[in-house]
Parts: structure tokens; C-alpha cells; sequence
């Protein structure tokens, strides 16, 4: 190959990696006090003059309208109020939101506190934490929070049917 042309290729890669826009974050730990509480896996904090979209990495909580939404919503609201909050991120989502690990003032895990108090799923998918899937296991067995309903939709197929049958209502 000829010189000029591996040094080309070689500023062509670097001029490429530089203007790359990435979807991984440059923050990897924020500070917060949360400022509102969207639903059970996702508020809004402000660090300083910044303010983030939070959502809480490795689970999932009920959709508005969905059984255990409100509770779900309202137990992310009294744990986020013993800030400031530490975020550790995860990465940055397709919506824009930083996905994180959340813990409060006294080092305790805001994700796992919901999946164990029985307001949020292990969200599998995303996730393979052992400690989540323990918790889960726990709150399901107790039939504690959501897991006292009879048959609690997991949130990923509840959007997946919503979905579904808007598509149905359009046509």
C-alpha cells in the first residue's frame, strides 16, 4: 500500500473519530437534588445550574395509567428526598436521558430500594444485576407492593400493547 494513501486513510479515521457524536456521556458521576418525579424509574435533578433527565438504570416501573403507577411515582419521590443525590452514569439513552445508578445521602442504592419495596421490575433486559434480580425474587415471594396484585404487566409489555392498540385504533 502506498504511503500517502495509508496516511490519508489514517487522517481520514481520526478527522471521523473526532467529529463522532457519541451517545456515551462525558459526566460519569453527578451530584443532584431532585427538582420532579416523572414516574417510578425516571425525575429530573439539578446539579449547580444544570438540570438532568435521570433514568434509574436496571429497572422498570409501571406507565401512568398502569396499576401501582402512582404508588411507584411516589416512593421514587420520598427516596430522591433525602438528596443530595450521588448518580453514577451508565450511559446516555436514545430519549436523552442519563441513565444511572442513584443513591442517596447515606451511599443506599435508590434502584434497588424500589425493586425491593415491590414498585419497580428488575428490568432484565438492560441489566443482568444479580442484586436486583435477588430483590425482585424477594418482593414477589413477600407479595410486597406491586407484586400483591394478581397479575402485575410488566411495564415493557404494557407500552408493547398500548402500542399495539393505537396502531389497531388508526386504521
Amino acid at each position: 500500500m502506498c504511503p500517502r494513501r495509508s496516511l490519508a486513510c489514517l487522517v481520514f479515521a481520526l478527522i471521523a473519530v473526532s467529529c463522532r457524536t457519541d451517545s456515551q456521556p462525558k459526566v460519569r458521576e453527578l451530584t443532584l437534588q431532585a427538582v420532579h418525579i416523572a414516574d417510578g424509574d425516571t425525575f429530573e435533578g439539578r446539579d449547580g445550574d444544570k438540570t438532568y433527565r435521570i433514568r434509574l438504570h436496571g429497572i422498570d416501573a409501571p406507565e401512568r395509567n398502569q396499576d401501582f403507577s402512582r404508588k411507584s411515582r411516589d416512593a421514587l419521590g420520598r427516596l430522591c428526598r433525602n438528596g443530595p443525590l450521588k448518580a453514577e452514569v451508565v450511559q446516555k439513552d436514545r430519549y436523552g436521558r442519563w441513565v444511572c445508578r442513584v443513591y442517596d445521602r447515606n451511599g443506599e442504592s435508590i434502584n434497588r430500594a424500589m425493586v425491593r419495596e415491590g414498585m419497580a421490575w428488575h428490568f432484565k433486559r438492560y441489566s443482568s444485576d444479580r442484586e436486583l434480580q435477588r430483590l425482585e425474587d424477594e418482593a414477589r415471594s413477600g407479595r410486597i407492593g406491586l407484586w400483591s396484585l394478581d397479575n402485575p404487566i410488566p411495564p415493557w409489555e404494557y407500552r408493547r400493547d398500548s402500542t399495539q392498540r393505537s396502531r389497531r385504533d388508526k386504521n
